[in-house]
């Protein structure tokens, strides 16, 4: 017995930018902490590194809100 049931291709795309939002974040906080050992500015990678976050948050829970309309909105198919 399969369970399956159709994904919206804009709920990929939701995925795709989250995912690749939250690893430019991560990358450039370690950027951050490495122009910190170096005693480098870091202001301006700071301020886009909290731009990311809020990005982030964003897609998080735009996906959040689409998982739950997905839920109550449609049932597992049987498929044999």
């Amino acid at each position: 017995m399969d369970t399956t049931f159709k994904i919206d291709a804009d709920l990929c795309k939701l995925s795709s930018w989250y995912f690749s939002v939250h690893w430019a974040r991560l990358a450039l906080e370690q950027r951050i902490e490495h122009c910190r050992e170096l005693s480098l500015p870091t202001n301006y990678d700071e301020y886009q590194a909290q731009q990311l976050l809020d990005l982030e948050q964003f897609l998080k829970m735009s996906w959040d809100q689409w998982m739950d309309r997905i839920e109550a909105s449609q049932a597992a198919l049987e498929v044999k």
